[in-house]
């Protein structure tokens, strides 16, 4: 069995790889063992080069295309999506890019505009007016619409973990509740912290609904006004 969780960042993927790699006794791959990139070339070269063992599971930010769908149907492989409430997601990519996450492996990017700038500030809000998170939302809307990858929810996987799982063992391979409950267990928000590096560094709050309580009428306007279509057919409601 290998599992691909694609799409967009700041949704829970790590935390989702924890618990789906304990199910199913995968081994999660990380670091120097995924490929470079999230282009398809990269996911290519990477297959190609045979990187890609049973009994293992990793996530990457692959844009949504019927080309990776066909790449990850032919090793075989499942594909997973985990999407996240806009609004919280934007939340939890600001205080990333806060922490400088992925900064000693890349040059400039278009969020050092709003780097060490509070997040109601003049430059937070013209980064989102100019449309700087969007293919964000596209990313996560596109894996939806596909129909082509199992869509795992985050607030569901707070709200009733087991239930949200047991929907993705139904397609990928059934699971004794027990073994879901202890997996669900062992990649708590607590145990993640725990385990220190890497992991730990990408659970902040590990809540739903942190965005409410952070983000003023003005970035709500703006989201109305720029992506009130991707949010509504993500299925979330429009704020």
């Amino acid at each position: 069995m290998r599992i691909l969780i694609a799409g967009p960042a700041k949704a829970g993927n790590v935390w989702t790889k924890c618990m789906i790699a304990n199910c199913y006794q995968l081994r999660p791959l990380d670091g120097a063992e995924i490929p470079d990139g999230a282009k398809l070339d990269d996911l290519k070269r990477w297959l190609d080069a045979g990187r890609f063992p049973d009994q293992t599971i990793f996530h990457q930010h692959f844009p949504y295309s019927l080309a990776l769908v066909t790449l990850v149907e032919a090793v075989p492989a499942h594909l997973v999506t985990v999407v996240r409430d806009p609004y919280d997601a934007f939340v939890s990519s600001y205080f990333a890019i806060q922490s400088g996450a992925g900064r000693a492996h890349a040059g400039p990017r278009r969020t050092d505009a709003i780097l060490n700038k509070p997040l109601d500030s003049p430059e937070v809000y013209a980064y989102l007016q100019t449309g700087g998170f969007r293919q964000h939302l596209v990313r996560a809307h596109d894996y939806i619409q596909s129909g082509r990858s199992t869509i795992l929810r985050y607030e569901n996987l707070h709200r009733d973990p087991v239930a949200e799982l047991t929907r993705l063992t139904e397609v990928i391979g059934p699971v004794a509740e027990e073994r879901l409950t202890r997996s669900i267990d062992a990649c708590s928000a607590d145990n993640m912290r725990k385990a220190g590096g890497q992991t730990a560094g990408h659970v902040r709050t590990a809540k739903v609904g942190d965005s409410r309580e952070r983000l003023t009428e003005h970035h709500l306007a703006i989201f109305r006004e720029l992506h009130a279509d991707l949010i509504r057919e993500m299925g979330y409601q429009v704020r």
